[in-house]
């Protein structure tokens, strides 16, 4: 039997249980971003399906608006707007691409880069702040020098749980589950050395874990969140956000008298980044530690390194 030919661009329809799978193959961030970006689209006036010459005509119009970073991830939402709903995606057609280049050349791809934590902003940061609770100061020390010395992104940092941790006779060993650069879940193991008083994230830990022990938390899970939102009267509540890593940090610098522009949770995942380039460490050990995929992404991450720090001449002649 002849089969029945598709109509030009149309793909087969897609069972319920398929596009199921297809957003699960997305984080539940990347999905509430690709839904704001669709919306933005539609807003435009674009729609699924829609033409290459539309997606270009829509490129065009927000050039001068939204950063190459973020265009390529409104693509990324139209192409994947087109899958679930069974079309081809015109987002790899020529005029697309031609269209993101010239982009590129009148715009260019700087992007906005979160400033670096350095060893003595940390030391700085962790001391306690007489306008906390003890409660608050142990878990922001516990977090702070936990995020630095693991280089967690902030998502990373908020989805850690109490399990997630096991501690050995040289240190701390965290287990890292499901995170951007690792979506199927397959996990690492992140681990943090004894360091010495007070950078030690390891004692920090400590510290952090056997006072929870003895807070009532409504709710209490079997294995609950590792850092918990602390309340006025000193109750632990559920997980931090991850919005929540960066108002932490963004608090204590200004109880500290630092200066908070431009700095950001990711500011602790540079900080580390920077601070072991200028020690000396080699890139893979770097990418171990903070599960970059390239030495390209970690290259990116080094702030603030001046041309005669780790010069490669300096070890030749």
């Amino acid at each position: 039997m002849r089969r029945r030919a598709l109509p030009r661009g149309r793909l087969p329809r897609h069972s319920a249980a398929v596009k199921a799978y297809v957003d699960c193959g997305l984080s539940a961030n990347t999905q509430r971003a690709y839904a704001s970006d669709l919306a933005r689209f539609k807003a435009w006036g674009g729609k699924i399906p829609c033409s290459a010459q539309t997606v270009a005509n829509y490129l065009a119009a927000s050039a001068g608006t939204l950063k190459i970073s973020t265009l390529m991830r409104h693509l990324a939402a139209i192409a994947h707007g087109h899958a679930t709903a069974g079309f081809e995606s015109p987002v790899a057609s020529p005029i697309v691409k031609a269209t993101l280049r010239g982009i590129r050349r009148v715009h260019g791809t700087a992007q906005k880069q979160a400033k670096p934590i350095t060893v003595r902003m940390l030391r700085k940061l962790i001391r306690p702040v007489a306008g906390f609770s003890a409660m608050r100061n142990l878990r922001d020390r516990a977090l702070l020098l936990v995020g630095f010395a693991g280089g967690f992104r902030r998502s990373e940092l908020a989805g850690l749980r109490v399990g997630s941790v096991s501690f050995t006779r040289r240190g701390a060993v965290i287990r890292l589950g499901a995170s951007k650069t690792d979506p199927n879940g397959t996990g690492r193991n992140v681990a943090m050395p004894f360091g010495e008083p007070p950078l030690c994230p390891v004692r920090a830990l400590k510290d952090w874990l056997k006072a929870t022990t003895r807070l009532p938390a409504r709710g209490e899970l079997s294995n609950p969140p590792l850092f918990r939102r602390i309340d006025r009267y000193g109750n632990a509540g559920g997980g931090l956000c991850d919005a929540a890593i960066g108002w932490i940090l963004n608090q204590r610098m200004q109880a500290k008298g630092l200066h908070a522009k431009g700095f950001s949770a990711h500011s602790l995942r540079a900080g580390l980044v920077t601070s072991a380039a200028k020690a000396g460490v080699p890139n893979w050990a770097i990418q171990r530690q903070t599960g970059h995929r390239s030495e390209f992404m970690v290259q990116r991450y080094i702030r603030d390194l001046q041309p005669f720090e780790q010069n490669a001449l300096k070890s030749v002649l």
